[in-house]
């Protein structure tokens, strides 16, 4: 089935859906009434990153997300290739690499209209 509503997530995948359950659960009674017609997708983290970047947070402040960001965008760029008949909106916040992810997708949204305006 296909999914409208996707979460891009810093942490990664847990030992049998831990988080994905906890993540999950207030969406679970607006699937079963039929308010969503479909169960989100969860786009994982990765550990390599995730957990450097909560580590130095104390110390590095944001710049610690960095890596997050980054590999949010990528994870991000290999969904759209699976998709790339769909839209896309991203909502965040300025929390683990969600700001820059966000920018570095507005940069190659800019990039390809450049591309397209010849």
């Amino acid at each position: 089935p296909s999914c409208n509503l996707v979460f891009l997530s810093a942490r990664p995948h847990s030992y049998k859906d831990s988080q994905e359950e906890f993540v999950f659960a207030p969406i679970v009674p607006y699937v079963t009434s039929g308010k969503l017609h479909s169960f989100p997708v969860l786009l994982p983290g990765k550990l390599s990153s995730s957990i450097p970047a909560g580590i130095m947070q104390f110390c590095m402040g944001p710049r610690a997300w960095r890596q997050v960001g980054l590999d949010k965008y990528a994870t991000f760029k290999a969904y759209q290739a699976l998709w790339g008949e769909y839209d896309f909106v991203f909502c965040g916040d300025d929390g683990q690499g969600d700001l820059l992810a966000g920018q570095l997708m507005l940069r190659e949204q800019q990039r390809q209209g450049e591309q397209c305006d010849g």
